[in-house]
């Protein structure tokens, strides 16, 4: 069975006609290219399968993807910057999903030295590392973000810029085809009261109430090993 078919049986609310109703739609929208039958399935499962909404979702991808091109596009992995930013951090999806089949992207500041924090490739990472995960295994029920913030410091958070940190909420709750269920920091300093002020203003309300700022010290091993004790936790 096909990865498109394990769609269709693991979600009986996906129904092929709307998937075609919405590839029809796209051939009405010069702005917006064709879509495979497995890309439409994301965006349409991220919705809860109403269409309209999945429509307004693929429309935002693109857009953001057009408009946005210093944090969503250009991802040439060889050059120096991201080099650098890879060595400094850790992205990854987690084996395991919560007691609720959430999936969980991991970060972890790996160097404390803010001048490897390379802000826009960061974001380019994170949307590599997600849809890497939905093209090899599928849509997810939901996604949680969980960083470890340790290392992050005053000289990560002035390397931000609040316009790329505002494109990048929005991206996140408004085009990304996720059902995103909370953001989840955890090793948490006084900075990081900083930087959940400069994202409040960005952040839907139910998303602002699933931020967890947790200052109890957990290993990276923890972490990744035990999440869903931590999950616990964090609950």
């Amino acid at each position: 069975m096909d990865i498109v078919q394990q769609e269709y049986q693991r979600d009986k609310t996906l129904k092929k006609e709307e998937v075609e109703k919405i590839q029809e739609w796209l051939k009405s929208q010069p702005h917006l290219p064709e879509m495979t039958e497995q890309e439409v399935i994301w965006f349409l499962k991220s919705c809860y399968s109403r269409n309209e909404a999945a429509k307004t979702t693929i429309d935002n991808y693109f857009t953001m993807k057009t408009l946005s091109p210093e944090i969503l596009r250009n991802k040439d992995i060889t050059k120096t910057v991201f080099q650098e930013l890879m060595n400094s951090i850790l992205f990854s999806v987690l084996p395991k999903k919560t007691p609720e089949g959430d999936s969980v992207v991991f970060f972890h500041f790996m160097d404390n030295n803010p001048d490897y924090f390379h802000y826009p490739e960061a974001i380019k990472l994170f949307d590599m590392v997600v849809m890497l995960d939905i093209m090899k295994n599928g849509t997810q029920d939901g996604l949680r973000c969980c960083f470890d913030v340790k290392n992050f410091s005053f000289g990560h958070l002035t390397r931000m810029g609040i316009i790329p940190l505002k494109k990048f909420l929005y991206y996140l709750q408004e085009g990304m085809p996720v059902r995103l269920k909370g953001l989840h920091f955890l090793n948490s300093t006084s900075v990081m009261d900083k930087l959940l002020q400069m994202m409040k203003p960005f952040l839907k309300k139910e998303i602002m109430e699933s931020v967890r700022n947790i200052q109890k010290c957990f290993s990276v091993k923890s972490i990744y090993i035990l999440f869903w004790n931590i999950y616990k936790d964090i609950n």
